[in-house]
């Protein structure tokens, strides 16, 4: 088994609403951000790659690179479940907070649940998304911006992707992946 964590923040900028865990929420403000600034799959992307042992979500999607300009994170989070495939692992499950004042992520943690599960080819008893606030502490605590924090634990599986002839998880996430279509 390994465990990764991961952990990402956003400043709030312009904008009508932020995309937390693939969820388009309403809000005053946007987040200032290169790809849509979706805090939580940015910091479950890093979790899965730090359990791995292959760096972090900037080397693999700089904010250099501006084919990831305003791209979904759902793209980044496919990627990385894609890469957890090939190399042998599965997700035993995964666990989100998120830190903000506003916007109040309860009601829609779980919808965000049900993408995080979908992009990760899991059940949604597997993943958990929370929040919690400052207590009006700190940058989140002033409503400068939000964070959020990721855990993975993964757990081998039956057989690692080089003794599977075919693998129709990896197969459907690669093709869900295609970036050059997803724009």
């Amino acid at each position: 088994m390994r465990i990764g964590q991961g952990f990402d923040v956003h400043a709030f900028g312009p904008g009508k609403h932020v995309v937390l865990g693939g969820v388009t929420i309403a809000h005053s403000r946007g987040l200032v951000a290169h790809s849509d600034g979706d805090v939580v799959i940015h910091a479950l992307c890093d979790a899965i790659l730090g359990a791995l042992a292959l760096g972090d979500i900037g080397r693999h999607f700089p904010p250099s690179d501006d084919r990831w300009k305003n791209v979904s994170s759902r793209h980044f989070l496919l990627h990385c479940a894609g890469l957890m495939i090939e190399n042998g692992w599965s997700l035993a499950n995964v666990d989100v907070t998120v830190v903000c004042e506003y916007p109040k992520v309860g009601p829609h943690a779980d919808a965000m649940r049900e993408n995080l599960a979908a992009d990760l080819g899991c059940a949604k008893s597997e993943v958990n998304v929370k929040a919690t606030t400052t207590e009006k502490l700190g940058f989140c605590g002033r409503g400068e911006g939000i964070a959020a924090m990721a855990v993975v634990l993964l757990q081998r599986r039956r057989a690692p992707r080089a003794e599977t002839p075919t693998n129709p998880d990896l197969d459907a996430l690669v093709a869900r992946l295609d970036l050059d279509e997803a724009r």
